[in-house]
């Protein structure tokens, strides 16, 4: 499940890596004749990291993509793969998208990360490529003409915890985020759908990236109870757990005044064991605490189990779900990988579905324009194809198109009693 999750040379050395990591992963060739030409292929060209530091991500999401092919409907697709490094860029990404062209892509799949998707957004439309993206982050501004959206996103995910919170009379909520990466993103959607539910926001505290003591960011959002070692007996500092510490800082662990009914606590997954220890430490307890998808991992959870109580998030995927369209595509990808798929790979083989719809809806066209039937596998043909895919059910639930957006409902889970309940489920 989990994802959050976060992704961001001259042109000499990209292309040279272009060459190398660009392969054909599988193809279907017309007897006599050139395939391309008679109008039997559907290029997708696949825009991943699949080396170096963020290999790991593209992976996951293109073996996925790569098992879509198993399904029936995909003899005309073909997968190509081109490695994009996090430090691609606007010439980088342009160059790319001249060279597709004349390859006769029909679309793009990608990027994963979120900085890049304006170039992506720029050149589909300048190119006439379609672009679906699966980057966590869609900004409007990045949506063009071309590109359609489609991934768990920040948005979604923050929607998913608030609406819980209304739904379950929650009246306010104070938030601890970091002030860097999408932190400050994160904290306007927080905001947004606060006043949209009414809400009430309390308290809202920033750390930075060398934090590794939260103290100062609880005083923002709870009262401590002050003490000085004159008022204290030895009796009660033994039974309070004071320490000079605490003395130190005018507070003790005895239950601090908590004025707000739930706490988002965001950040990665260092900074969040550091948190959710703290606040045990403090006393700071006995309210929902809600987050992200990133703690989603079964070694965070069994190493911070402790701390976790009543701890609700949202993920894309349950790979253990009863569903029988998840057990069927969860034992394909280990059978066919050796692992159990995670909420990229999700994503990856739902995208080929929707790719293989629109294939299918494409060819379809051709075959009703015999006369220009190569035609109707190029970018804005296959555009329109992708316009007409309204509908499909997925391994993440079910997709609908709406305004470029292919939209899905979540997951929501609750961490209670030392065991993790399925609160919302998008599969039914």
């Amino acid at each position: 499940m989990n994802r959050i999750k976060i992704l961001f040379f001259g042109s000499a050395i990209f292309f040279t890596i272009f060459v190398f990591s660009l392969y054909i992963c599988k193809f279907a060739v017309a007897k006599g004749g050139n395939a391309l030409n008679q109008g039997s292929v559907i290029r997708i060209a696949m825009v991943m990291p699949v080396e170096g530091r963020y290999a790991f991500f593209g992976k996951q999401f293109v073996n996925g993509m790569l098992l879509s092919l198993k399904k029936s409907g995909a003899s005309k697709v073909k997968f190509i793969i081109v490695n994009l490094s996090l430090s691609a860029g606007k010439t980088n990404i342009y160059d790319l998208f001249k060279s597709l062209s004349k390859k006769d892509v029909s679309a793009i799949i990608g990027p994963l990360f979120a900085g890049q998707l304006k170039y992506f957004a720029k050149y589909s439309d300048e190119f006439k490529i379609p672009v679906i993206t699966p980057s966590p982050v869609v900004a409007k501004k990045d949506l063009s003409h071309y590109v359609f959206g489609y991934g768990m996103t920040l948005k979604q995910e923050i929607k998913t915890d608030m609406k819980y919170a209304y739904k379950h009379g929650i009246k306010s909520v104070s938030v601890i985020y970091p002030y860097y990466g999408y932190g400050p993103l994160t904290l306007r959607y927080i905001a947004f759908y606060a006043k949209k539910y009414g809400i009430t926001l309390l308290n809202k505290t920033a750390y930075n990236k060398n934090t590794v003591d939260f103290f100062n960011n609880f005083d923002n959002i709870v009262i401590f109870n002050a003490i000085t070692d004159r008022n204290v007996t030895a009796a009660e500092r033994a039974e309070l757990g004071v320490t000079k510490y605490d003395l130190m800082n005018g507070i003790t662990k005895s239950k601090p005044n908590i004025p707000f009914g739930g706490l988002f606590v965001l950040g990665g997954k260092s900074k969040l064991e550091l948190i959710l220890t703290q606040l045990v430490y403090y006393n700071i307890t006995g309210f929902p605490l809600f987050t992200l998808s990133s703690i989603d991992s079964r070694r965070f959870m069994e190493k911070n189990s402790f701390y976790m109580e009543n701890s609700f998030f949202p993920d894309g995927f349950f790979k253990y779900a009863r569903n029988e369209i998840v057990k069927k595509f969860s034992s394909a990808y280990k059978k066919s990988y050796g692992k159990a798929p995670n909420i990229l790979s999700a994503e990856g083989y739902d995208i080929g579905k929707i790719v293989i719809k629109a294939a299918a809806l494409s060819s379809k066209a051709a075959d009703l324009n015999l006369s220009n039937r190569q035609n109707a596998y190029k970018g804005v043909n296959f555009y329109k194809a992708i316009l007409k895919v309204k509908k499909i059910k997925g391994v993440c639930g079910v997709i609908n198109l709406k305004n470029n957006i292919f939209h899905k409902s979540l997951y929501l889970f609750n961490y209670k009693n030392g065991k993790i309940y399925i609160l919302k489920n998008p599969l039914g």
